[in-house]
């Protein structure tokens, strides 16, 4: 065991939620072997039978022609999450050690029911084989997870799947049997009594969303306490957990849109049921969608920043445009059918107009996360990540990527990072989460911050001198961070982006107090390859549309540039959960002096780039033939262009 590992991953963590985290994990290991009896006096406290359920809740989710009967349950079904497709016999095995771990939380959420919905309402009514379905394995998952069996109460699966089951019951009343209702009344109490906060983040969120549209199902006093309880915690962690400029605190983009899309479902329960809309909830909510909208690539997607994947949440667009719609403003894309219905329920629904072609040039700077995107009238957008990893008290989701870029050319990916895969510890998990799989500078082979396990996170790189500007017809960034600052190597990375008309500069300074060694890398999307130009030293990389044009300046004798092709680089793009695509990537890597180090990477498009570059007494330039000129200077240990 590394105890100082230990110790640096645990310091940042306040005594309150650990001390939570201790209580859960003695809940978890203790409560499923004691006697059902006391077991759900522990778990629920003392919960009153089963309320009514609220009068019209969620009416507009109801779907027309329902089948008339049951058909017999299926010999098997098949479940598909995270792209790995299981065929398990009923009964279902709900618990197995042959399933990932987060496949197995997938199967308990029972997200898989708003899929049969969409069809419902896509189609006018549901069949009977799907509405049997539903009811078969519901009430399989009753009778197979008695209270405190886990993964099945987990609390963030119990949080998924009561709003799940809520909206199911109130889509299709047939549903709502006495046997269903108590349960998730059961599961109401039990949320109410064992929420995250030895997790806190998104996982927090989710358990006070269930709690509020799952609560707003019933028609009791207690229900309304754990409402109002409910609603006043999301309020302050609303305050917490989303950034002045929108973002959510962990900085992963799919996280963010996972929140905006609970906080909006939230909003929407709670509109009709006939709450006013506190403004510490309907404010954040403008920001977080004005975020999501603002790191819109021209593609629909988002930078995977963190840990990301484009199959966990619904499309970007997707989602912002229901949530639009929640907060009356107009919106030119389509929405999916069960959000149109919780729109009709919230009383706020309007079908969107024409949708409109339009071109985003404008770049977004988001110094409150530390993201920043580049864009220009000719297409291109550069990204760069100058965030903190992580909420210092919540590192699951947080990589090693500080000073890390992003490159699109008229929305086809160039330069991309990794992406997330999976959760599993392993191989995998690290690399994925590791600095050399990510668009930035590694020094001695060392990670920045200090990932381990699959969510842990111990030394954590913090950035610095973090600057913006614009310098004639160039956008840039800058900023440091001191990853690599504690003994022995007190080394120091810098980074300078500058984005042209047709023109990425990327300057990069390096410092060390021992030799060593560093390894730059740029990976690039499948499908792309470069080829070395010896005679000028110059890669090429043919784009859809163009041509990539890539020069690395300021090396020494000592530093080799390398590209290593999808065969052999051992790198991959992973756009969603189960699936690795192999990719390039061009690698410089050399000896790292005391002295320090200098060096530049200029990409051009539909040009081949002809430049001098000098360094000398801490001063640089960069002059293009046709006499465009950048120059650069320390000043007080900062990179500065000169004006």
């Amino acid at each position: 065991m590394n105890l100082g590992r230990w110790w640096r991953t645990i310091r940042d963590i306040p005594p309150r939620q650990l001390a939570a985290r201790v209580q859960f994990e003695i809940k978890a290991r203790s409560l499923p072997h004691l006697p059902l009896s006391l077991r759900r006096s522990l778990a629920l406290g003392n919960p009153i039978p089963t309320p009514p359920l609220r009068q019209n809740y969620l009416k507009a989710l109801e779907l027309p022609q329902l089948p008339q009967h049951f058909v017999p349950p299926e010999a098997t079904y098949t479940f598909t999450f995270l792209n790995q497709s299981r065929q398990l016999a009923f009964p279902i095995p709900w618990n197995s050690p042959d399933y990932p771990r987060l496949w197995q939380f997938n199967l308990h959420y029972f997200d898989w029911m708003r899929e049969v919905l969409t069809r419902g309402y896509q189609q006018g009514q549901i069949d009977a084989a799907s509405l049997s379905q539903l009811k078969h394995l519901i009430g399989d998952w009753i009778a197979a997870n008695p209270l405190c069996s886990f993964d099945g109460w987990h609390p963030y699966t119990t949080s998924l799947r009561i709003v799940n089951w809520t909206f199911a019951t109130r889509a299709i009343p047939t549903l709502a049997e006495a046997e269903i209702i108590t349960s998730l009344w059961f599961q109401v109490n039990y949320l109410h009594r064992h929420k995250e906060y030895f997790a806190g983040g998104n996982h927090l969120l989710e358990n006070l969303r269930g709690l509020i549209i799952g609560g707003l199902n019933f028609d009791c006093p207690r229900a309304e306490s754990i409402v109002r309880l409910a609603l006043e915690q999301l309020a302050q962690q609303l305050a917490i957990q989303v950034l002045p400029d929108g973002g959510h605190y962990e900085r992963s983009p799919m996280y963010h849109l996972i929140v905006l899309n609970l906080v909006a479902e939230t909003v929407a329960c709670l509109q009709n049921a006939g709450w006013s809309i506190p403004e510490t909830i309907n404010e954040p909510l403008h920001r977080m969608l004005q975020f999501a909208e603002t790191i819109r690539l021209s593609c629909g997607l988002f930078p995977l920043w963190n840990d990301a994947a484009y199959d966990i949440a619904n499309p970007l667009d997707e989602i912002a445009s229901w949530v639009r719609q929640l907060l009356a403003q107009s919106s030119t894309d389509m929405t999916d059918a069960l959000h149109e219905r919780l729109l009709q329920a919230s009383g706020t629904y309007q079908a969107a107009s024409i949708p409109t072609q339009t071109s985003v040039t404008t770049s977004s700077l988001l110094p409150d996360s530390g993201y920043y995107i580049l864009r220009n009238a000719t297409g291109i957008e550069l990204t760069f990540d100058c965030a903190p990893p992580c909420p210092s008290e919540l590192p699951p989701h947080a990589h090693a990527d500080c000073l890390t870029l992003d490159l699109y050319c008229k929305g086809q990916p160039v330069i991309v990072d990794t992406g997330t895969s999976e959760y599993s510890s392993g191989m995998i998990r690290s690399y994925e989460r590791s600095t050399l799989a990510h668009n930035t500078v590694a020094i001695a082979n060392q990670n920045q911050s200090e990932i381990w396990g699959s969510f842990r996170v111990g030394r954590k790189a913090q950035p610095n001198k973090v600057q913006s500007g614009t310098f004639q017809e160039w956008q840039w960034v800058s900023a440091a961070h001191n990853g690599y600052a504690h003994p022995p190597l007190k080394a120091w990375h810098q980074r300078w982006v500058g984005l042209g008309t047709k023109a990425i500069v990327i300057l990069d300074r390096l410092e060390t107090a021992l030799a060593t060694e560093y390894t730059s890398r740029l990976h690039f999307a499948p499908g792309l390859n470069l080829i070395h130009q010896p005679e000028t030293q110059v890669y090429t990389c043919e784009l859809e549309t163009t041509c990539l044009y890539i020069q690395c300046l300021g090396l020494t004798a000592d530093d080799e540039v390398q590209w290593l092709d999808a065969d052999t680089s051992q790198s991959w793009y992973a756009l969603e959960f189960g699936r690795r695509y192999p990719r390039g990537y061009l690698q410089i890597q050399g000896s790292l002096l005391p002295n320090g180090k200098i060096f530049c990477l200029v990409l051009t498009l539909d040009y081949r780039p002809k430049m001098t570059w000098t360094w000398h007494n801490q001063q640089g330039k960069l002059q293009f033939e046709n006499r465009e000129i950048l120059t650069w200077h320390f000043q007080q240990g900062n990179l500065v262009v000169l004006e």
